[in-house]
């Protein structure tokens, strides 16, 4: 029992609860489909196929997933709503958990091709929505818009070659 002096932890986050999400969305609920999931809500940066591929098979007992099938998950993933994709300037798609990423922007690194989510700014979301309307008023009707910043991530300037 934490005492006055004791500082109390933070209790972690809930776990979603990815089966009931999957069925919800009407797709089937496969130990993949949840692993790919439950490893993008814990990424912290949006992955990118490769990137899953080799992570799940470390951390899969027979060490290699097929990456045909890693591709079919991540697109019904996406048009089902839950998995946001991330196209970098490398041409690599990264994905990322939907709700997590409701930035208005992204940086990415033009060296190492890391994407993150910007700092949210209300600005920013403001100024991206009065250019939604004035395309509306063309009638152009957009269904997505964000902001990529490029330059170089704290990583690659510290580790400059």
């Amino acid at each position: 029992m934490p005492t006055r002096h004791s500082p109390r932890s933070p209790a972690p986050p809930a776990a979603t609860d990815w089966p009931s999400r999957l069925r919800e969305a009407g797709l089937r609920c496969t130990a993949l489909t949840v692993a790919v999931l439950e490893h993008l809500e814990n990424a912290g940066q949006p992955r990118s196929h490769d990137e899953l591929a080799r992570d799940l098979g470390v951390a899969a007992a027979a060490g290699k997933i097929d990456r045909v099938t890693l591709y079919r998950i991540l697109d019904r993933l996406t048009t089902a709503g839950l998995v946001t994709r991330i196209q970098g300037s490398d041409r690599a798609s990264r994905h990322a958990i939907a709700q997590q990423q409701n930035s208005a922007g992204y940086f990415e690194c033009d060296r190492c091709h890391s994407i993150s989510a910007l700092p949210e700014d209300a600005e920013l979301a403001g100024v991206l929505a009065r250019i939604e309307r004035r395309l509306s008023r063309r009638g152009v009707h957009s269904t997505n818009s964000a902001v990529t910043i490029h330059g170089t991530c704290r990583d690659c300037s510290t580790h400059r070659a």
